[in-house]
C-alpha cells in the first residue's frame, strides 16, 4: 500500500505517469504496428486487387470495431462491479463479478454472432461496401464474425487482469499475440494465397492464443484463485455490469458512426480507392495518437487517487503535464509522418503513384488537426478521473456529433477535397469546446479546495 501511496501520491508526477503510462503505451504500439503491417500485406500481397482489398477492410472496419465495443461494454462494467468487491474486501462480490463477466462475454459473443452472420452482407452495404469491395469485405468480416467469442472474452477477461493491477502481463500477451498474427499474415497471405481471408484467419488464430494465455493468468497467475464453478448467469448481476457497460458502448460505438459516413461519402465524391486511403490514414492517425491514449490511461488512476486524497495542487498539476506530454509528442508524430507521407503511402500501396500524390494530399488536410486533439482526449480523461461523467461523456462523443452537418454540407460544395476538409474540422471546434470546459471545471475545484480548507480549518 505504501508503494503505490508513494507512486501516485508523492511521485514525480514526470516519473509516476510515465510508469502508468508506458505498458498502454507499449501495447497499443504493438497492436498498431500489426494492424499497419496486416494492411501492408493485403495491399501488397494481392497484387492488382490490392487497392480493393485495402477498401474492402476499410468499411469491414466499423464491424470490427462494434465486436471491440461489445466487449469493451462487458469489461468495462464488469470491471467496475468487481473493483468495488476488491475496494470493500467483499471475495464473494469479486467471483460473482467475474463468472458473470465471462458468461455474458460468451452470451453477448452467440448474439453477434448470429446476428452478423445472418446479416452480414447487408450490414456491410449499409456501411458502404459497393459490387467490388462486397466480396473482400465479406470473406474477411465472415471468419472474424464467426470467431468473435474469442475477440470479446478476450477483451473481458484483459479487464479482469488490468483490475488486479497486473498491466505487464498484459502488454506481453499482446506483444506475442500480434507478433504471431504478423508472422501467420505473411504466411496466409504470400505463402498459402488465401488473401483477405487470410488476413483475418491468422487475426483469429492470435485470439485464440490470447484466450488461452488468458486462462492460464487465471488459473495460475492470478490471486483470485479461479474456478470454473464461478462461472454463472444471474440477471440482477447482469443488469449491474450493463448498466455501467452500456455507456461505455454507446461512447466507443459513436465512432462507428462518422466511420460510415465518411465512407458514404467517399463512395458519392470519389472512388474504392479513396475508401482504401480513407482506411490507411485511420491507421497512420491511430499509430500517431498512441502515446496520448497511454498517456490517457495512465492519468485516469493518477489523478483520481489524489483527486480522492484532495491532493488538488497535483491535479492541477497532473493535468498541466499531461497535456504538455500529449501535445508536444504528437505535434512531434505528426511531422514525422508529415515529412514521410510519400515514402508511408508508397508502402501500402506500392504500384499506383498517382494514388499516392493523392494520399499524401489527403493525409496532410485531414490530419492537420493532431496537435489540439489532446485537449478532447486529456480533457475527457480529466473529467472521467473527477467522476464528472457528464462532461466526459459529451467530451467522448461530441466530435461525431459535430462531423455529421460538416461532412454533409462541405462535400456538397467542394466534392472529394471537402470529404478531407471536413475530417479535422470537427476536431479543431470540439477542442474549443473541451478547452472551456476543462477551464471550468479548474474554476469549480479551486472552490472547492477552499471549501475543503475552511471546512478542515473548522474541524480542527
Amino acid at each position: 500500500m505504501s508503494d503505490k501511496h508513494n507512486l501516485m501520491g508523492t511521485e514525480s508526477i514526470n516519473k509516476a505517469l510515465a510508469r502508468l503510462a508506458a505498458p498502454a503505451i507499449i501495447s497499443l504500439v504493438i497492436q498498431t504496428l500489426y494492424g499497419l503491417v496486416d494492411s501492408a500485406f493485403v495491399g501488397r500481397g494481392l497484387g492488382d486487387d490490392g487497392v480493393v482489398a485495402l477498401a474492402a477492410l476499410a468499411i469491414a472496419f466499423p464491424v470490427f470495431h462494434l465486436l471491440i465495443c461489445a466487449g469493451s461494454g462487458v469489461a468495462v462494467g464488469g470491471s467496475s462491479y468487481i473493483s468495488r468487491g476488491f475496494g470493500s474486501g467483499n471475495k464473494e462480490l469479486v467471483k460473482k463479478g467475474v463468472g458473470n463477466m465471462i458468461s455474458m462475454a460468451i452470451a453477448v459473443s452467440i448474439i453477434c454472432t448470429i446476428l452478423g452472420l445472418v446479416f452480414l452482407d447487408p450490414i456491410l452495404m449499409i456501411f458502404g461496401a459497393t459490387e467490388t469491395t462486397l466480396p473482400f469485405a465479406h470473406d474477411y468480416m465472415f471468419w472474424i464474425i464467426l470467431c468473435c467469442v474469442f475477440q470479446i472474452v478476450t477483451i473481458t477477461i484483459n479487464a479482469i487482469v488490468m483490475a488486479e493491477g497486473n498491466s505487464v502481463y498484459s502488454m506481453c500477451m499482446y506483444i506475442f499475440s500480434s507478433l504471431t498474427n504478423v508472422v501467420l499474415d505473411y504466411i496466409f497471405i504470400f505463402e498459402f494465397g488465401w488473401g483477405v481471408q487470410g488476413a483475418a484467419i491468422a487475426t483469429v488464430i492470435s485470439q485464440m492464443l490470447n484466450v488461452l494465455i488468458l486462462i492460464f493468468y487465471l488459473y495460475k497467475v492470478s490471486k483470485l484463485n479461479f474456478s470454473i464453478r464461478w462461472i454463472s448467469a444471474k440477471l440482477s448481476v447482469y443488469k449491474e455490469i450493463g448498466k455501467i457497460g452500456i455507456s461505455e458502448f454507446l461512447r466507443e460505438g459513436a465512432l462507428v458512426f462518422t466511420l460510415i459516413v465518411m465512407v458514404w461519402n467517399l463512395n458519392i465524391y470519389g472512388t474504392d480507392s479513396d475508401v482504401a486511403v480513407y482506411g490507411l490514414i485511420n491507421r497512420i492517425y491511430g499509430f500517431a495518437i498512441i502515446p496520448m491514449l497511454g498517456i490517457v490511461q495512465g492519468m485516469i488512476p493518477l489523478t483520481g487517487y489524489n483527486y480522492g486524497a484532495k491532493n488538488y495542487d497535483r491535479v492541477r498539476k497532473i493535468l498541466k503535464t499531461a497535456l504538455i506530454w500529449a501535445t508536444a509528442i504528437t505535434t512531434f508524430l505528426m511531422i514525422v509522418t508529415y515529412v514521410f507521407a510519400g515514402q508511408i503511402f508508397t508502402f501500402f500501396i506500392p504500384n499506383d503513384p498517382e494514388l499516392v500524390k493523392g494520399a499524401v494530399i489527403a493525409y496532410w488536410i485531414a490530419d492537420i488537426c493532431l496537435p489540439v486533439v489532446s485537449l478532447q482526449m486529456i480533457g475527457s480523461a480529466f473529467m472521467q478521473a473527477l467522476g464528472k461523467a457528464r462532461a466526459s461523456f459529451i467530451l467522448a462523443i461530441a466530435r461525431q456529433v459535430v462531423m455529421l452537418p460538416i461532412i454533409m454540407i462541405i462535400p456538397y460544395f467542394l466534392g472529394l477535397i471537402g470529404v478531407w476538409i471536413a475530417y479535422p474540422l470537427p476536431d479543431f471546434i470540439v477542442s474549443a469546446v473541451a478547452a472551456w470546459i476543462i477551464y471550468k471545471q479548474l474554476k469549480a475545484l479551486k472552490v472547492e479546495e477552499k471549501m475543503n480548507e475552511k471546512y478542515t480549518a473548522a474541524s480542527v
